[in-house]
């Protein structure tokens, strides 16, 4: 769901900043600035690339979703059910209850300079609100944004490969 209070997430890749994360997504998924997919017939050698490691991650992501529904059966009823920080405390706690896990298990993991601040409470008038709302809904949707962070991102990978 869409809301006022998303956070930027902002980054860099081929040069170019970018001030929303991304999802990874598949075909079926609307070309959003918000889902980054795969190319269907990859025409070249750095698109093809680029498809193989974006279903990996991807595979990965739902591979560790996975892992933690079985684990604590967090998330065996719809999420739906949860209100929305309540349903952020619950992965954000099963996220460093696997992290725990794994450094126990001897895994070193590496450290991430991310520190969640939760939304400052502003008091807005509705039609405030609604703006906000309408011009994020346009930036989370926006083609040439997809089109250019995939170009962007094929361009990040083909440089970090061993092919180039």
């Amino acid at each position: 769901m869409l809301n006022e209070d998303m956070q930027d997430v902002p980054f860099i890749t081929n040069g170019v900043e970018y001030k929303r994360g991304y999802y990874l997504a598949d075909g079926i998924y609307p070309t959003w600035a918000s889902f980054v997919k795969g190319f269907s017939s990859a025409v070249d050698e750095k698109r093809t690339h680029f498809s193989r490691q974006q279903a990996a991650a991807r595979k990965d992501v739902e591979r560790t979703f996975g892992i933690l529904q079985g684990r604590w059966h967090i998330l065996q009823q719809p999420a739906r059910a949860y209100a929305r920080n309540q349903m952020r405390r619950l992965m954000y706690t099963c996220i460093i209850l696997h992290n725990i896990i794994i450094e126990d298990n001897g895994y070193n993991l590496a450290e991430i300079g991310w520190v969640y601040e939760p939304p400052q409470h502003i008091q807005r008038t509705w039609i405030e609100r609604c703006d906000a709302r309408a011009r994020r809904t346009r930036e989370l949707r926006d083609r040439e944004v997809h089109e250019g962070l995939r170009s962007d991102l094929v361009e990040h990978l083909w440089a970090l490969s061993e092919f180039n």
